[in-house]
């Protein structure tokens, strides 16, 4: 009797069934690398959050694979609030010392309704943060395959939010794409344009809000089906 094998196999291959996997995923513990990958993660970190508050309102990251590395923290101080832009002058990974890479800084003061709004945007995002699903094929000779997607080269980002009791939560993707997760792609593109505030002008910060506002507005139609 001829006994059916699960048979695990990494194919390189792209899914795009609309609003499948388009959600974050739970972050991963890079303490548990091998030591090159974590010396990475840990200096990385330290130096692109510099002058970030401990627990921001909200943190973005952005890791793409060969230019610079960049971050922002939405933040209040008293009753004015921030986005405080951190970008690298080179990829952090490649650099060829490390030590002499720098931080570039950009605040700007944003008004209270965008503040709130990206807030929102982030915590509706990563509530519904989850494992990616599994998707699995039965081919004629009864052998089970298990599809993944392998990106050898992207962008890695993270969002986090602070809740009030002081948690911090995160969700993370990897280049997500306008076909397969156009709700993700969205969101790094509003992120994406926050980081390009040069002014403090209400018109800018009108337009995006606008963009945040209608991304909301689309998420929550197809609330029945998870992003």
């Amino acid at each position: 009797m001829k006994h059916k094998t699960l048979i695990l196999s990494f194919l390189l291959i792209i899914s795009f069934c609309f609003g499948q996997n388009d959600h974050l995923e739970p972050t991963k513990d890079f303490s548990q690398y091998d030591d090159v990958r974590k010396a990475y993660y840990e200096n990385l970190f330290i130096l692109l959050y510099s002058g970030f508050s401990e627990k921001p309102n909200v943190l973005y990251t952005s890791r793409p694979s060969f230019s610079a590395e960049y971050a922002f923290s939405v933040e209040k101080t008293g009753n004015k609030n921030y986005i405080i832009l951190n970008k690298l002058s080179e990829n952090y990974w490649y650099a060829s010392d490390r030590k002499s890479v720098k931080i570039i800084t950009n605040k700007i003061k944003i008004n209270n309704d965008l503040y709130l709004k990206i807030g929102e945007l982030f915590e509706l995002f990563i509530d519904q943060t989850k494992e990616k699903e599994r998707i699995f094929e039965t081919l004629p000779d009864g052998r089970v395959l298990e599809h993944l997607t392998v990106i050898v080269d992207g962008t890695g980002y993270s969002f986090s939010i602070t809740g009030k009791n002081g948690e911090i939560r995160t969700g993370i993707t990897q280049s997500p794409h306008p076909r397969n997760k156009p709700m993700l792609s969205r969101f790094v593109k509003i992120c994406d344009d926050l980081c390009k505030i040069k002014t403090s002008k209400n018109i800018f910060q009108k337009n995006i809000f606008k963009e945040i506002e209608l991304l909301i507005n689309d998420i929550k139609k197809n609330e029945s089906q998870p992003i």
